[in-house]
């Protein structure tokens, strides 16, 4: 045998097969970013052929967000005391909830400018900078309502945390207050860009033809159950507003689950006027009860 033709056999075969194994690696490579590059675009596209209009905000992209937790704060008779020595309205606690009517009504410039509310809050609501502007009622314009933030993240769809203001002549007479006790339970994680829930609303239809994504925000949604109501688990999550071009339907809502890609049906915008009916009732009532304070230490 010739061991030296045998050698430089062996030698080429390994070459040519080391050369087909990168050859077959790049390959594999080429195809998965013409993959990646494929489904990019493919959104675009679908955004493109359904008439879709979408504004994909850099500002919103590759955040980092925790997971937290919120007690209902019982508010208690020092805290009612001390709003109303300090500002000129009358106090009733009712269960884990503070309603409030002022005694001289507090003008408004613009109410529908966020800002305009912020002295407000800061002087009249207890923690009152930690909550947000979020919308006046579609149904009842002189019902605004405010949500609370954690680290300028507002906490979405639920009544616990909130700040429902009643105006009369662009005046604020009255309010009701719940408030939550946060704090963080799970470490930051990278959540899904927005570009990927709104693939995920069109890959489910829930954004089609000529509709038109007309805000995004970022925020935290609960996922305990109803009757839990003494602590909230709070998770990230993208809320998307959507308006069709080409018809008059009401605006629809989205909760999608930042970090695991579900989506929440439940909309506190579909029921913002209900929401508004009973705490004017609230009101009402307690105007018509006597003036002492109700325990706080209960429902």
């Amino acid at each position: 045998m010739d061991w030296n033709r045998t050698k430089t056999i062996l030698i080429l075969t390994f070459l040519v097969f080391n050369i087909f194994l990168a050859g077959d690696l790049y390959k594999k490579k080429t195809e998965m970013s013409s993959l990646e590059y494929q489904n990019q675009i493919t959104l675009e596209d679908q955004l493109k052929d359904l008439n879709v209009t979408y504004d994909n905000d850099p500002s919103l992209q590759a955040k980092k967000m925790a997971f937290i937790s919120g007690n209902v704060h019982p508010f208690t008779e020092k805290e009612e005391k001390t709003l109303e020595e300090n500002t000129s309205q009358d106090i009733t606690l009712n269960g884990r909830k503070l309603i409030s009517t002022l005694k001289k009504p507090y003008p408004i410039s613009d109410p529908d400018a966020a800002s305009a509310y912020s002295f407000f809050l800061e002087t009249y609501v207890y923690e009152g900078g930690k909550y947000q502007y979020f919308r006046r009622d579609s149904n009842n314009p002189n019902i605004v309502y405010f949500v609370e933030t954690y680290e300028d993240k507002p906490l979405y769809s639920q009544d616990s945390g909130m700040v429902i203001v009643t105006l009369e002549d662009d005046k604020v007479v009255s309010y009701t207050q719940t408030y939550l006790n946060l704090k963080k339970i799970v470490k930051e994680r990278k959540i899904d860009p927005i570009s990927e829930t709104i693939g995920l609303l069109v890959s489910q239809q829930d954004i089609g033809a000529y509709d038109e994504v007309k805000d995004v925000s970022i925020g935290y949604y609960t996922v305990t159950s109803e009757d839990e109501r003494d602590t909230f688990v709070f998770v990230p999550t993208w809320r998307v507003v959507v308006e069709n071009k080409k018809n008059d339907k009401p605006e629809r809502y989205y909760y999608v689950n930042a970090i695991e890609k579900t989506v929440f049906s439940d909309s506190e915008e579909n029921a913002d006027s209900d929401k508004g009916k009973e705490e004017e009732i609230d009101r009402k009532k307690v105007e018509t009860e006597p003036s002492t304070p109700q325990s706080s230490t209960g429902d």
